[in-house]
C-alpha cells in the first residue's frame, strides 16, 4: 500500500490580505497558489473559471455559462452582497472592464490573473477602473510559513532548510516526498519554463525575447541594469548598449514578483535577483549547461546544484532575515569586501549579515566572518550556518534554523 502524504501549507498573510478588501485584484506569476488559496481559505458565494476559449465554468456545480450569462449573474450577485470569484479574468477582453466601470460596486468581487499585461491595465493610470479595486500580489510561499509545515526535518537542518526554500514554490509542494533536490529539478526541467505561462502572452515576440534574456542574464549572475544590457546587446536582443532602455522591463518583472531589486548599501545603483529558485536553477542550467537540450544524469545534476545552491540560500536567508527585522534590505559592496546583507533603520546600519553555506564550517570560517563582519560599524553582526552546533564566537552572533522558528 502506498499512501501519499500532501502537505498544505497555510498563507495567514496573504489570506487576512484577501478578507480585508472588496473589489480585490490577485495577480502574480503563474503557479504561486493564486487560486489554491482563494478556493480554500476564502469564504465565497460564487466561483467562475474562464477557459482559453472564454468559456465559462461555475466551480460549485461545474456549469458553464456565456459571457452574456456571467454578466447578469455577476451583476445580480454583487447587489445582493455576494462574494465572486473569477479566476483568469483577463482572457474575458478588455469589454469586461467597460463592463466593471458600469456596474456599482458592490458585494465583494475577487479577480485572480496571471497575465501582466491587462492587470495593469485594470489598475493602470490611465484605467477606468483606477481606485475601484485593491491589489494583493501573491508571489511565493513564506519561508517561515513553509517550515512551520514542515513537522519533521529531513537528513537534518541543511538539507530541511534548502528544502523549505524550494518549497515556497507550490508547485514543489506535492513533487518533493522523500527525494532530494535533484529528484524536483529533473521532474520540472520541462515545466520551469511554463512557470512565466501567460505572463507575456499579450507582448510581441521581440518584448518576450528581451524579458528572457534579462532572466537568462540575472541566472548567470549578471546582477546590475548596465551588466545585463550588455548580454542583451550581446545576444542582439537589443540595438543600443543602454540600461535606461530597458528600465520599464525591470520595473514590469519587479511588479509581477519575477524579480526582486535591492539597493547596494551607500551607492546609487541596484542589483536584481531571481525571487524563484526554481527558475533561478533552470535558467542558470540551461545558460551554462543546456539543460533543456540534453540529458543530464543525476550526479552530474547534483555537481551543478552544488555551485547554485549556496547562492540561493544566500538570497533568500538574507531576505528573510529582513522580513524578521522589519528593516530596509542592502547589499554591501566594496572593493575588497563583500557582504550578503546590511539591514537599515532610518538610514542607519543596524544589521551585517554574512552566509557561510557548507556543510562543515571551520574554525577559520568563523575567524574569516569575523574580520569582515567586524569591518562594518554596526549593532549586531550576523553569521548564518547550515547548523551552529559546535560553533562559537565572542564577536559575532551564530545563527541558524532554530533562530529562524523562535
Amino acid at each position: 500500500m502506498v499512501i501519499i502524504l500532501i502537505m498544505i501549507i497555510k498563507r495567514p498573510a496573504e489570506t487576512i490580505a484577501i478578507n480585508k478588501g472588496n473589489w480585490l485584484l490577485i495577480y502574480g506569476r503563474r503557479k504561486t497558489g493564486k487560486t489554491f488559496i482563494v478556493e480554500n481559505f476564502i469564504k465565497y458565494d460564487e466561483f467562475f473559471f474562464i477557459k482559453r476559449d472564454r468559456l465559462i465554468i461555475e466551480k460549485k456545480e461545474w456549469k458553464d455559462y456565456n459571457y452574456d450569462t456571467l454578466k447578469e449573474l455577476l451583476r445580480r450577485d454583487l447587489s445582493l452582497g455576494k462574494t465572486v470569484v473569477i479566476d483568469e479574468f483577463h482572457r474575458l477582453g478588455e469589454d469586461f472592464l467597460d463592463f466593471l466601470h458600469a456596474i456599482p460596486q458592490k458585494g465583494k468581487l475577487i479577480l485572480i490573473s496571471s497575465t501582466l499585461h491587462l492587470s495593469k491595465k485594470l489598475i493602470g493610470t490611465s484605467s477606468p477602473l483606477l481606485g475601484k479595486f485593491g491589489e494583493v500580489n501573491i508571489g511565493l510561499i513564506d519561508l517561515r510559513d513553509v517550515l512551520r509545515a514542515m513537522k519533521i526535518k529531513q537528513k537534518g537542518k541543511k538539507d530541511t532548510l534548502e528544502k523549505a526554500v524550494l518549497l515556497r514554490e507550490p508547485l514543489v509542494v506535492n513533487l518533493i516526498g522523500d527525494g532530494d533536490l535533484a529528484d524536483v529539478i529533473l521532474k520540472l526541467k520541462f515545466t520551469s519554463p511554463a512557470l512565466l505561462g501567460e505572463v507575456f502572452t499579450e507582448e510581441d515576440r521581440k518584448l518576450s525575447g528581451i524579458y528572457e534574456g534579462i532572466i537568462r542574464a540575472i541566472s548567470i549572475g549578471k546582477a546590475t541594469s548596465g551588466e545585463i544590457c550588455s548580454f542583451l546587446f550581446s545576444k542582439k536582443l537589443i540595438k543600443k548598449d543602454d540600461p535606461s532602455i530597458i528600465q520599464q522591463y525591470f520595473t514590469n518583472l519587479v511588479y509581477f514578483g519575477i524579480l526582486g531589486r535591492i539597493s547596494i548599501w551607500n551607492k546609487n545603483r541596484n542589483v536584481y535577483k531571481h525571487i524563484s529558485p526554481i527558475l533561478r536553477i533552470f535558467y542558470y542550467l540551461d545558460e551554462k549547461y543546456n539543460f533543456a537540450e540534453r540529458d543530464i544524469s543525476k550526479r552530474e545534476l547534483q555537481s551543478y546544484l552544488d555551485e547554485i545552491i549556496p547562492k540561493i540560500m544566500e538570497d533568500s536567508l538574507r531576505d528573510l532575515l529582513g522580513q524578521i527585522l522589519g528593516m530596509k534590505i542592502f547589499i554591501y559592496e566594496a572593493s575588497d569586501l563583500e557582504l550578503d546583507g546590511i539591514y537599515s533603520k532610518f538610514k542607519k546600519p543596524k544589521v551585517a549579515l554574512e552566509v557561510k553555506w557548507e556543510k562543515n564550517i571551520r574554525n577559520e570560517d568563523i575567524k574569516k566572518a569575523e574580520a569582515n563582519l567586524g569591518r562594518i560599524r554596526v549593532p549586531r553582526k550576523v553569521l548564518f550556518v547550515p547548523d551552529k552546533k559546535g560553533l562559537q564566537s565572542d564577536d559575532i552572533e551564530i545563527m541558524d534554523i532554530d533562530d529562524i522558528l523562535t
